[in-house]
């Protein structure tokens, strides 16, 4: 086979298999987007579904956080239970580390 006969032949396949992929390209993005709109129907849906979870959150954000500063009420509410119960830790420590010293200072 001369050169340039073969240079065609080549070029031939090459279009030949630059179709084939366009073809199958084609009929990818149509199963892809089904609607026809330009974008895959598997990536609306996801969107669809992440928009929803986002609004359940803020639904749900909003029902634990009543009077609307951005901290969940029960949150607050558990902070300064523990604030309350280490400053009563505290106050006892102190007055264990205050009968402490007077027993040693009494002997």
């Amino acid at each position: 086979m001369d050169p340039k006969a073969f240079l065609e032949k080549a070029k031939e396949l090459a279009r030949s298999a630059a179709g084939e992929a366009e073809k199958r390209l084609a009929e990818l993005k149509e199963r892809l987007d089904r609607d026809a709109d330009g974008r895959p129907d598997l990536l609306e849906k996801a969107l669809r579904e992440a928009e929803k979870a986002l609004e359940e959150a803020r639904a749900r954000f909003a029902e634990l956080d009543q009077d609307k500063d951005g901290l969940p009420d029960r949150l607050k509410d558990l902070s300064e239970a523990a604030k309350r119960a280490a400053e009563a830790a505290k106050a006892k420590a102190e007055e264990a580390a205050r009968l402490f010293r007077e027993r040693l200072g009494g002997r």
